[in-house]
């Protein structure tokens, strides 16, 4: 379960730009400026020929964006330290955890008192509820679709329910029999009763009936909470990754 390069490769893959571009094994993405995960170079293969640097940094102000690196326990090593030392910034460290089906089942509870619904496809309502569950500009809105579209296709987006008040949403696709979460978020007022838990234990059964073994996900190191949450829950980090940007 810990090979590192293949969930890498998972990550990127579940989380698809609107611009894909190779560089050698390398991947320029670029989605409009949402989200630095789809408008950033993924670095996690071999080092390709050529100047690099040079390369990604046209492409990026080609597009009026920031160069943005994304750096991993899987990328080149060498190639952080070269960064920083050019004048690229640090910023958003995160840790990539994974954790078997069965482990997540057998630490979480079913709780039948939520109610909830899924999507194949995120209708314009959902993107809405989950810009604003996270307090996002709804300048988003289109950059946001583009990823869903592009996600790989056994996907689902969730939304749940606490006696009809909008509770909680989530995401996860299924790829080589791992699945993968994103856009976990629990409404404010609906925080530390369980939400998250369910969330997680719903999806994961979800991914498991569509061939899931094991689950992957990106979390802020800073977020203390969902960190705490995941472990608890089965979850433990595998790599660390964050991010080298020229402003």
């Amino acid at each position: 379960m810990n090979d590192i390069h293949k969930i890498e490769r998972l990550a990127a893959a579940s989380w698809p730009s609107y611009i894909q571009k190779r560089l050698g094994q390398w991947l320029l993405r670029a989605n409009f400026g949402v989200t630095k995960r789809a408008n950033s170079v993924w670095t996690s293969a071999e080092m390709p020929e050529g100047d690099f640097r040079e390369e990604a940094e046209h492409f990026y102000k080609s597009l009026g964006l920031p160069v943005c690196f994304h750096i991993s326990n899987a990328t080149p090593k060498g190639l952080d330290a070269a960064l920083a030392d050019s004048g690229y910034e640090k910023a958003d460290e995160c840790f990539q955890m994974t954790a078997l089906c069965r482990d997540i089942m057998n630490h979480t509870e079913e709780n039948s008192s939520f109610t909830y619904k899924w999507e194949h496809e995120p209708s314009s309502v959902w993107i809405d509820e989950f810009i604003r569950l996270e307090g996002f500009s709804q300048e988003r809105h289109q950059g946001y679709t583009n990823i869903f579209k592009r996600m790989p296709p056994c996907k689902t987006f969730f939304t749940m329910y606490d006696q009809g008040s909008l509770t909680a949403l989530g995401t996860v696709s299924v790829i080589d029999g791992y699945g993968g979460l994103s856009n976990i978020v629990v409404a404010e007022e609906h925080r530390g009763k369980g939400a998250g838990t369910q969330v997680i234990r719903l999806l994961t059964d979800w991914a498991i009936n569509n061939g899931a073994e094991c689950m992957f996900l990106q979390v802020m190191k800073e977020n203390l909470a969902a960190v705490s949450l995941y472990k608890k829950i089965g979850f433990s980090p595998i790599s660390e990754h964050h991010y080298r940007i020229k402003r």
